[in-house]
């Protein structure tokens, strides 16, 4: 798994797959809620002796905790409406399978798993990382797509390297998978860790010099320059790539659902549903730098 010279090269891909991202101007078309969108026909549904489709194979309410702040992942309008890649995700899984998605809107990302522990909703779905600190309290579905972890600066800031940055402000989302990764590096350098909730926030200072450096994902990053026109320079030196996935509690139902979802998601990637749906949110379909370089839900 530490084979650095692929996962360099598989990191480089994404930022260039990102890169490549930030030159359209065109903005993905909104997503329907999971009840409203209408796929193919279930391929799980019973049918009758004339081939019509009568009552799905198994009937089922899944609760999808997501915290709803923001495209290209999850947002949630004030009417309640869900788009972004994860409502089209479990739009899709909703219409193969039958059963009945419900979203739950959660506050923060932090507070989305503290959801799970409870049994308040049955996934967290925020396109997540796949990380080993949350790898050691849950259990995680196999991969969606892929991304990178790197630093931003101003475009006419003078920090170039890690080491030119020490001693300075960094700014991480809480419950994001740079936070940990930061976490550890500022006692090497003398980092001030600034934690936002929402990371429109945390652009907005970084932007305005308020800390001078964040800690995000090369897709965020894209987004929030499109949304919020801003413009950022990445250090070349980058965190870590990671693959992203679902969450689960580590239970006996916890893994039953996860098993079961991981069949429908393995039959989404090979028909191409999924490249589709993360090439219309990420103008780029990332669901092909999935690595096993990179933690899996199996480590």
């Amino acid at each position: 798994m530490k084979n650095k010279k692929a996962t360099a090269l598989i990191i480089s891909a994404a930022l260039a797959a990102a890169s490549m991202a930030g030159c359209s101007g065109q903005s993905p078309e909104p997503a329907a809620s999971a009840k409203a969108t209408q796929a193919n026909p279930s391929e799980h549904a019973k049918t009758d002796n004339s081939g019509n489709d009568t009552e799905p194979a198994e009937s089922r309410t899944v609760i999808v905790g997501t915290a709803g702040t923001g495209e290209p992942y999850s947002m949630v309008d004030d009417q309640g409406n869900w788009t972004g890649a994860e409502a089209d995700l479990w739009a899709e899984i909703e219409a193969r399978t039958g059963w009945t998605i419900e979203m739950k809107q959660v506050s923060d990302m932090a507070s989305l798993f503290g959801e799970l522990n409870t049994g308040r909703v049955d996934v967290a779905a925020n396109c997540f990382a796949i990380t080993e600190a949350r790898l050691k309290t849950y259990i995680a579905s196999d991969p969606i797509y892929a991304d990178a972890q790197v630093i931003i600066v101003r475009p006419d800031s003078e920090y170039k390297t890690l080491d030119d940055l020490r001693g300075h402000t960094i700014g991480v989302t809480a419950g994001q998978a740079a936070q940990s990764t930061v976490e550890n590096m500022a006692p090497d350098y003398d980092w001030e860790i600034v934690t936002y909730e929402d990371s429109n926030a945390g652009f907005q200072d970084c932007s305005l010099g308020r800390i001078d450096c964040y800690a995000n994902t090369v897709t965020n990053i894209e987004k929030a320059e499109r949304a919020q026109n801003l413009e950022f320079r990445m250090l070349d030196q980058k965190l870590f790539g990671n693959n992203v996935g679902w969450w689960f509690a580590d239970t006996e139902k916890g893994a039953g659902l996860r098993d079961d979802i991981n069949v429908v998601l393995k039959e989404m990637h090979e028909d191409g549903t999924v490249s589709e749906i993360i090439t219309k949110w990420f103008y780029e379909d990332l669901s092909q730098l999935i690595s096993d370089e990179w933690l899996t839900a199996t480590h």
